[in-house]
């Protein structure tokens, strides 16, 4: 038996709570995760989870097992990246989820120049707008904004984002422009349905600060598409300033109530909290938090 690969599939099973998240993470198949487990428990001569057709739990040894095998493990791990910091490029596979729309306007071209300074890096991206489960899924690196999940989790801030109300000059010569937020009760409103705000858009001013219940022919799961409806002459949207500035820009879409503040936010690079992060992922959140705070 490979003992540390042992320790490994162990730690992974313990902090999935799931043999088959293990082995998904761990890209081996369920058996072979079942047989690190009992070859551990046998020469352990301990038992260390109680398992059955639904769950699992952990037993005490496996939770002093537990601790000892991350202290090795990390340790390990260390020594190898203080020589590898030494003698040999960062490489391996580095998984990051990042959100839709912010992935493709500003992810893209970062993690490009990312690559090419590190072509050893084998980046793997899932774009998208559902929040993963950095436990479960074996994802690395994450950027959110909003909630961040957790605290057993860092997060490290990349850069703010706020929040426009618009409509395009056609929609507006069409319904007319409303003088007051109050006043979208009676337009088309594009709703995006993944925000806290779906369907409630609020509005704060110096004066008052209130929500308006919106609704419209058209509700999405994806920003960038709600623009582009919005860009065609759809109906009015809120969406973040990294979506709509290149049309605000153009003149496709002007922006309303610009006395008022909508929705203000941040963007983190989200990572589970451990002692030692393998350099590529050091590496990684230090070149975004480089790119997106300080922007060329």
């Amino acid at each position: 038996m490979d003992k540390l690969q042992a320790m490994k599939v162990f730690c992974r099973v313990y902090e999935a709570e799931s043999f088959k998240l293990a082995s998904e993470s761990l890209d081996i198949s369920r058996p072979m995760v079942t047989r690190y487990i009992n070859a551990l428990e046998e020469d352990l001569g301990a038992k260390l989870l109680h398992r059955n057709t639904r769950n699992i739990s952990v037993t005490h040894a496996g939770k002093l097992y537990y601790q000892h095998c991350v202290n090795i493990l990390e340790a390990i791990e260390e020594a190898e990246g203080e020589l590898g910091d030494l003698t040999h490029q960062p490489k391996g596979r580095l998984r990051l989820s990042v959100p839709m729309d912010f992935g493709l306007t500003h992810m893209v071209p970062i993690l490009s120049e990312f690559s090419e300074l590190y072509p050893e890096i084998t980046l793997e991206v899932d774009f998208s707008d559902k929040r993963v489960d950095l436990t479960e899924s074996g994802i690395d690196l994450a950027v959110r904004g909003g909630d961040l999940g957790g605290d057993h989790f860092i997060a490290r801030p990349l850069c703010s984002m706020r929040g426009y109300v618009c409509a395009s000059p056609k929609y507006l010569a069409r319904k007319g422009i409303p003088s007051h937020p109050r006043d979208l009760k009676q337009h088309d409103c594009l709703v995006y349905t993944n925000a806290p705000y779906a369907g409630k858009w609020s509005f704060k001013s110096a004066e008052e600060e209130f929500e308006v219940n919106v609704k419209g022919p058209l509700l999405g799961n994806n920003g960038g598409a709600l623009t582009r409806l919005a860009v065609a002459g759809s109906g009015i949207i809120m969406q973040p300033d990294f979506l709509v500035e290149r049309y605000l820009e153009s003149g496709e879409l002007l922006s309303l109530f610009d006395e008022y503040e909508t929705f203000t936010g941040q963007f983190y690079a989200v990572y589970a909290e451990r002692k030692l992060q393998p350099k590529k992922v050091r590496l990684l959140i230090d070149f975004l938090v480089q790119k997106l705070q300080s922007p060329a």
